[in-house]
C-alpha cells in the first residue's frame, strides 16, 4: 500500500534545500503540519516516521482518508494542482521527519538545470502514478456492496502490500471504520463472523489471512498484472 522509500534514497538533500527551497520539519506524536483550509506552498516528502491525512466532522471527530509512511509525498494535488489550501489535515502518527519541498520551485526549471531537481521531478511524477493506482484499488474496495465485502477488499490490499497473509493495519476499529465508510458496530459484527468462520484471524491491529484466494472478487494474480 505504500511507495518505497528507495526511490528518494539519492537525492541530495543539501541541493534539494538550495535549488528547491526545501526545508525539513520534525514531528511529534500527534502533531499537525498542515490544517484543513490551510494556505501553504509547501508538499511533504516523509523522510522518517508516519502521518494521518484527516478530515474532521463538525463535532470534532477526525476521519483517516489515508496513512502515509516513509518515501510516501503528501499535499501535491493541492500544490501542485495550483489550489494553494490544504484540502485535509497532515498529523504524525509517531515521530516524524518530513522535507517540506515549495511547489513553484518544483515546478519551473532551477537556473542551474541541476540533476537533483530533474530527478527529484521524475521520481515525484513515479510516486504520483503510483498514489493513482492506490486511489483505484482503494474505490475498488470503497464500491464493494457489504461491509464484509469492503472489509476483506481491504484486508487483501494491505496483504498485497506487505507480501504477506499476516500483517498490522495502521488504523484502530474507529479508524478503520470510517476508512471504509461503514458504522463501527457493524464491522466488528462482520470481523467476528469471519473469524467464526475461519477466514481470518486477529488481534488488535494484527490480522491474518486464512483463504485469501476467496476474500475478494480480484484474485492476488490478477492484482498483480492489475
Amino acid at each position: 500500500m505504500t511507495q518505497t522509500f528507495d526511490i528518494f534514497d539519492s537525492l541530495d538533500l543539501k541541493t534539494a534545500r538550495s535549488c528547491l527551497g526545501a526545508r525539513t520539519a520534525m514531528l511529534d506524536t500527534g502533531e499537525h503540519l498542515f490544517h484543513e483550509g490551510e494556505r501553504t506552498r509547501f508538499f511533504g516528502l516523509i523522510l522518517s516516521g508516519a502521518v494521518n491525512v484527516v478530515r474532521y466532522s463538525r463535532d470534532g471527530r477526525a476521519k483517516v482518508l489515508s496513512h502515509l509512511v516513509r518515501g510516501e509525498v503528501f499535499g501535491t494535488s493541492f500544490i501542485l494542482g495550483g489550489e494553494g489550501c490544504s484540502f485535509a489535515s497532515v498529523v504524525a502518527t509517531e515521530p516524524t521527519r518530513v522535507l517540506l519541498l515549495r511547489g513553484e520551485k518544483v515546478l519551473r526549471p532551477c537556473a542551474t538545470r541541476c540533476a537533483a531537481h530533474v530527478q527529484l521531478v521524475c521520481r515525484l511524477l513515479e510516486t504520483l502514478a503510483h498514489r493513482n493506482t492506490l486511489l483505484a484499488r482503494k474505490i475498488d474496495c470503497l464500491t464493494q456492496h457489504t461491509t464484509a465485502e469492503k472489509l476483506l477488499a481491504y484486508l487483501e490490499m494491505r496483504a498485497e502490500a506487505t507480501g504477506s497473509d499476516a500483517f498490522e493495519i495502521p488504523f484502530t476499529r474507529q479508524q478503520l471504520a470510517d476508512y471504509l465508510n461503514v458504522d463501527r458496530s457493524a464491522l466488528s459484527t462482520e470481523i467476528g463472523k469471519l473469524v467464526r468462520n475461519g477466514q481470518i484471524e486477529t488481534t488488535r491491529r494484527h490480522f491474518r489471512l486464512l483463504r485469501p484466494q476467496a476474500l475478494t472478487p480480484m484474485t492476488r494474480a490478477e492484482a498483480r498484472t492489475w
